[in-house]
């Protein structure tokens, strides 16, 4: 699979309704990859109807074979990392933590930016879980102790979660995560209700929708075979850069005008670059469980983190609220070259939302199902180093991901997730 930076930026203000928004003024935080996909292929459609471009159709968007994006908000305050096109935009796992009073990223650091920094939780939460079920583990330490390290921010206020919005992670030294800014680009849009008979203002109908404002721009990680490659880049460069490309809602009174700006990064992961973040998680791991002078077993743990809603059912057709270490085992199998190693289940914290929606295509509703949320993080433990075979494995999983309607931008995973590292806040 080839890898696209979409980046995409609003021309008119862009609503995007929520699932479940009461009175409909809500907007969804991001644009999904579902409301994406049906976008494209109404343009398409209007685009080639009648030549033999209509070929490549089915092949693009009826196959599943090429991987849309749900498409994040962020705007960077400094140039340089707004231009970086190829770096992705990520929602923030459920584990962060930052400083109640003044939360928030620590870049930039200037006198505009008051936040304390942000910190994970992960594996603290993981340690007072071992250290509370297992009084072999603890040796001298109180699992209380492990988690009152990290309940105050150094300002002496308490921490509290921050898990709303998104961030970038970047080059820039000595703060590598850069918060999205989302929050002053949207505002509330009034409209007035029209009568159908009269063609004028009804009385007594007056409704608001919230609205991303002209300037704001999404990200997301597009995922073709080389085979579409050609097609679907020749496509996304014709409509890209003059506004043909509608999304949302009010799109008949000039609302959800974007343009499409793509490129394929300069560098990916590797299979050793690969290794390495899943050796730094499981180092820290450790590291940690020395620092509270705990007795845990040399096992090697790794992490998933979902980068955007999974959905998942078990073989009677239930949706799970989790992924424990059997379904992981079972998923590996088709991607594993021998037997995948036992695995154990350590910690996860997860949410579960439910997901709804239009099918654009075929003008229809969808069936309502549920999904694990993005966020979401699960770890787990093996006796020993994973094997090549496994590693290759698990590096399938992140490329191709996890469960159903992945060609939609659900299932979205990042093993070992470098933001599980961030154990302490970011230095002042």
């Amino acid at each position: 699979m080839r890898h696209l930076s979409i980046r995409m930026t609003v021309e008119s203000p862009l609503a995007i309704r929520s699932d479940h928004a009461p009175g409909g003024a809500t907007a969804s935080k991001y644009i999904l990859g579902t409301s994406f996909i049906g976008a494209l292929t109404d343009l398409y459609r209007s685009l080639y109807a009648d030549s033999e471009q209509m070929d490549a159709f089915a092949p693009l968007f009826l196959s599943e074979q090429v991987y849309y994006p749900n498409l994040y908000p962020a705007l960077f305050a400094a140039e340089e990392l707004q231009n970086q096109t190829t770096a992705p935009v990520s929602p923030l796992p459920v584990t962060a933590q930052s400083c109640k009073r003044h939360p928030g990223f620590r870049f930039p650091d200037d006198e505009e930016n008051d936040a304390h920094g942000v910190r994970d939780a992960l594996l603290d939460w993981t340690l007072f879980k071992l250290a509370s079920s297992d009084k072999q583990l603890q040796g001298n330490a109180q699992p209380l102790d492990i988690l009152r390290k990290g309940r105050d921010c150094r300002c002496g206020e308490a921490m509290d979660h921050y898990n709303n919005g998104y961030y970038r992670r970047s080059n820039v030294e000595p703060y590598p995560m850069i918060a999205a800014q989302v929050e002053g680009h949207t505002r509330l849009q009034t409209h007035t209700g029209i009568h159908r008979a009269s063609g004028t203002v009804q009385e007594s109908i007056l409704y608001n929708r919230q609205v991303f404002e002209e300037g704001m721009q999404f990200w997301g990680d597009l995922l073709v075979p080389a085979t579409l490659f050609a097609p679907l880049t020749r496509f996304l460069r014709e409509i890209g850069p003059d506004g043909l490309l509608r999304l949302g809602t009010g799109r008949t009174r000039g609302m959800g005008k974007v343009t499409l700006a793509f490129k394929e990064p300069d560098e990916q992961d590797t299979l050793a670059t690969f290794k390495q973040r899943l050796d730094a998680l499981n180092d820290a791991f450790h590291k940690r469980a020395k620092d509270f002078k705990l007795n845990v077993p040399d096992d090697y743990c790794f992490a998933l983190t979902l980068h955007a809603p999974l959905i998942l059912r078990d073989d009677f057709l239930r949706y799970r609220s989790v992924i424990d270490a059997a379904t992981l085992m079972q998923i590996l199998k088709a991607y594993c070259e021998e037997d995948v190693p036992e695995l154990q289940d350590v910690y996860c914290a997860a949410k579960v939302r439910r997901v709804s929606g239009w099918q654009q295509l075929w003008g229809t509703p969808r069936t309502n199902e549920y999904a694990i949320e993005s966020g979401s993080v699960f770890l787990f433990s093996c006796a020993s180093p994973p094997s090549e075979a496994l590693l290759k494995a698990l590096f399938a999983l992140e490329e191709q991901g996890i469960g159903k309607r992945r060609a939609e931008g659900f299932g979205r995973v990042r093993v070992s997730d470098q933001f599980h590292q961030q154990v302490e806040q970011e230095a002042e």
